[in-house]
C-alpha cells in the first residue's frame, strides 16, 4: 500500500511540474494585441440612425480574439467591454485613454497589434473596408497589406488598397507592428446595413485573422 501510495505522489509531482512549465511558456509568449476603438463616453462614429461605430468594433474584436485564440495564440484587448480607459476624473478623457492603450501595447510582449474601427464621411457614397500603417514600419505595411488583400478576397465588395497614414496616435507611436483597420463607413447606408450583422462581422473577423495568419507564415 505505501508503495502505491508513493507511485501516486511521484506521478503527481511529475504532472504538477510538467502544468507549470507549461504554463510559465504560455506566460511568456508573445501577445497578439486587439484593439477595438473608442469605447464609454466615446463612442466614436455614428450613423444618422444611431449606430454607435464603438459597439461593433468590440464585437468585432471578440470574433478575431476568438479565431485567434483557437489558432493557439496569445490574445489580449485593450478593452473588453463598453468603457475607456480613462480614469474617473480626468481632464482629457480621449488623450488619457489612447495614451493608456498605447502603453498596453508597448509595455506588452506584442507579437502585432490590430486597431479596429469604422469609417464616416460626408458623402453617403464613400464606401469600404481598408487597412492602414505607419509608413516607416516596413513589416507593418506587410501586416496591412496581407490583411486588406484577404479583406478584399473574402468581402468582395472593396476595392480599396492598403495606404499608410499619420496623425493616428497608436499608429504614430507604437514600437510593434501592427495597423489601423477601418471595418467600413457608417455614413454609407448599404455598407451600415452590413456592420450591424453578425454574420458580416464574422466575416470581417475571418479576413483579418487570415491575413494576420498570412503574414506570420512567411
Amino acid at each position: 500500500m505505501f508503495l502505491i501510495l508513493l507511485i501516486i505522489l511521484l506521478f503527481f509531482l511529475i504532472s504538477k511540474k510538467d502544468t507549470i512549465n507549461v504554463l510559465s511558456k504560455y506566460d511568456n509568449e508573445k501577445v497578439i494585441y486587439i484593439d477595438p476603438g473608442h469605447g464609454g463616453k466615446d463612442g466614436g462614429g455614428i450613423s444618422s440612425t444611431g449606430v454607435y461605430e464603438k459597439h461593433i468594433n468590440l464585437s468585432i474584436s471578440y470574433y478575431l480574439k476568438s479565431l485567434l485564440e483557437n489558432s493557439g495564440y496569445v490574445v489580449k484587448m485593450t478593452r473588453y467591454s463598453d468603457y475607456d480607459l480613462a480614469s474617473y476624473n480626468s481632464k482629457n478623457r480621449k488623450q488619457e485613454d489612447i495614451t493608456k492603450r498605447i502603453k498596453l501595447v508597448n509595455d506588452a510582449n506584442t507579437l502585432l497589434f490590430v486597431s479596429i474601427h469604422c469609417n464616416i464621411y460626408t458623402s453617403s457614397s464613400i464606401r469600404g473596408a481598408q487597412s492602414f500603417y505607419n509608413g516607416n514600419n516596413k513589416e507593418s505595411e506587410r501586416l496591412s497589406n496581407k490583411i486588406q488583400s484577404k479583406l478584399k478576397t473574402i468581402l468582395q465588395n472593396t476595392n480599396r488598397e492598403s495606404n499608410s497614414i499619420t496623425g493616428k496616435y497608436l499608429i504614430d507611436n507604437s514600437s510593434n507592428v501592427g495597423c489601423l483597420v477601418e471595418v467600413g463607413f457608417l455614413s454609407n447606408n448599404d455598407e451600415l446595413a452590413l456592420l450591424v450583422q453578425n454574420s458580416y462581422q464574422q466575416q470581417l473577423a475571418y479576413a483579418i485573422y487570415l491575413g494576420i495568419i498570412d503574414y506570420l507564415s512567411v
